[in-house]
């Protein structure tokens, strides 16, 4: 929000580079801020509602609106220095909110990876999945065999890839591609054994599981079309655990 306010009062953006530049700067530094309060706000709130597992088109949507909803009452003060006389103007505030909310929220998700913000009972499972083994109680078979297919669901777990938004689930049935992040679906993979051995990567555990070097690194074989590599941040609890 910062950068922004920085950027559009440089600019004069929406006629204000009629004003002199220390005054363009400080309005829209105070424009940004006020904004900033009110997206994180809204942030949170999505965040604490369970909308976790989404795609940057939903966010990206979900935030404009909201942003640009609530900043054109400011906007509308702002021009209108106390008096009504600019509600002729609402619907070109209620165009320049959108279309500015729009280019802040849109460099907010490429800046970081949303939410950022974490509700407090997915804290536990986020540090579990930084550990090597989850072990946690769970059911019989993993939760998150029941996110796939009706065909897939009774099949074995054997690994996770992180493909963006997305997760691909590997099984000895088959594979699918589900809408979640790795690190949520962790907290489903109980009672199968596993360990996460790269960022994006995480695998079931197996008996004579075929490894092999290449070009330094450590790669374990999940069938003949896939390779997982062991990152240098897993290695060392890879190791101790001695597969």
């Amino acid at each position: 929000m910062g950068l922004g306010g920085l950027l559009l009062g440089y600019v004069g953006a929406t006629d204000s580079y009629e004003l002199p530049l220390l005054v363009r700067l400080s309005l829209w530094l105070g424009l940004c801020a006020v904004g900033g309060v009110i997206a994180v706000t809204i942030e949170r709130a999505a965040v604490g509602s369970g909308l976790q597992s989404r795609s940057f088109l939903f966010w990206w949507i979900l935030l404009t609106a909201g942003l640009a909803v609530a900043m054109i009452p400011v906007i509308f003060l702002v021009n209108s220095s106390g008096s009504y006389s600019q509600f002729a103007n609402l619907p070109l505030f209620a165009l320049n909110s959108f279309a500015i909310s729009a280019a802040l929220v849109a460099f907010r998700l490429l800046i970081g990876t949303l939410p950022v913000s974490k509700v407090p009972d997915e804290k536990a499972a986020d540090d579990q999945s930084d550990q090597a083994w989850s072990a946690e109680q769970a059911p019989e078979r993993p939760l998150l065999l029941g996110r796939l297919t009706a065909g897939l669901q009774s099949a074995r777990l054997l690994a996770l890839k992180s493909e963006g938004h997305y997760l691909k689930v590997f099984t000895d049935q088959g594979s699918e591609l589900i809408l979640m992040r790795l690190k949520d679906a962790l907290a489903e993979t109980g009672p199968v054994e596993g360990m996460q051995v790269h960022r994006s990567w995480w695998l079931a555990r197996r008996e004579g599981i075929e490894r092999r070097n290449r070009d330094g690194r450590i790669e374990l074989k999940l069938d003949e079309d896939n390779w997982v590599p062991v990152s240098r941040t897993h290695r060392s609890a890879w190791l101790k655990e001695d597969w």
